[in-house]
């Protein structure tokens, strides 16, 4: 077997010092260690989901709500077109025949 000379010996730790920078630089970019920490405590952990959630949550509220009220804003200026407030109408009375009724069986 032939010995490795020092040259190729020097030139594979500069390859392996070069390799190890570009990890570290990754794991810098990822913000890997903030990862870490956050795992290591899982109370901040708990709270954070929390508030994420909470904040999510609330988003949702608010984007349905806008666009139920655009819908309706659109429905209200179709009902004065006669084939469509026609259907329209239907739909309101069998949502009104259904609360009535609901409202008789709750009693």
């Amino acid at each position: 077997m032939a010995e490795k000379k020092p040259q190729d010996e020097v030139s594979l730790i500069h390859h392996l010092n070069r390799n190890v920078a570009k990890l570290a630089a990754h794991m810098e970019k990822a913000r890997f260690d903030e990862y870490a920490a956050m795992f290591s405590r899982p109370v901040k952990f708990i709270w954070f989901n929390f508030l994420a959630g909470i904040a999510r949550g609330f988003g949702i509220a608010v984007g349905m709500t806008v666009i139920v009220a655009l819908v309706l804003f659109f429905l209200s200026k179709m009902i004065d077109l006669p084939f469509i407030g026609y259907y329209i109408a239907q739909i309101v009375e069998m949502v009104n025949s259904y609360l009535s009724e609901g409202k008789s069986m709750l009693r």
